[in-house]
């Protein structure tokens, strides 16, 4: 009887690898798609709140205030990467390109390898930085770093990617004189 349950263990851990086997190219397709535990990485309420709270400052056009909520929600939270991610953008929104790069790339590196989703992220928001601050060169690294990480699960975002690394525009000259430009 033993051996027999034995027997049938065997044929249910083959059946489960084959089951795997067929789902598993879903799988691979689908796993840039946000997590269903949003708690991927340890978080904590207090965390959490904060975040939210500089997420909607960013949104609501308070650089200024997102960068402050996130750099508590960073304190309360040190291995959360969403705050990172967030004074990153607050960083950017804010002219500091080379500190929101820090961020993101730190974001970035806390999100893991086992959240392609949020890595890839964080690795548009570099992108986009650069191209926002007219640093085309970087930009295009980081739209076509983008573009490889998320092709085979994203054709779409990685055909995206490589269109606005080849649409960055430069630095915007400054006015000659240094004055201002006329508004039009």
């Amino acid at each position: 009887m033993k051996r027999r349950s034995i027997w049938m263990r065997v044929r249910l851990a083959l059946g489960g690898v084959a089951i795997a086997a067929i789902a598993l190219p879903g799988f691979v397709r689908a796993e840039l798609r946000a997590p269903q535990n949003v708690n991927v990485r340890p978080t904590t309420p207090q965390s959490s709140k904060l975040n939210t709270a500089a997420a909607r400052a960013q949104i609501q056009g308070e650089p200024a205030e997102a960068l402050r909520l996130a750099d508590q929600a960073i304190q309360a939270n040190p291995s959360d990467p969403w705050p990172r991610y967030t004074r990153g953008m607050a960083l950017a929104r804010l002219g500091q390109t080379d500190e929101a790069i820090t961020a993101l790339s730190e974001s970035e590196q806390a999100f893991g390898p086992n959240d392609p989703w949020g890595r890839s992220i964080a690795m548009w928001g570099q992108a986009h930085t650069f191209a926002q601050a007219g640093r085309c060169t970087q930009a295009r690294a980081a739209f076509d770093r983008y573009a490889g990480f998320v092709a085979s699960a994203d054709p779409k975002a990685a055909d995206l990617a490589r269109r606005y690394a080849g649409e960055c525009p430069g630095p915007v000259p400054p006015a000659p004189g240094g004055a201002e430009s006329p508004q039009r």
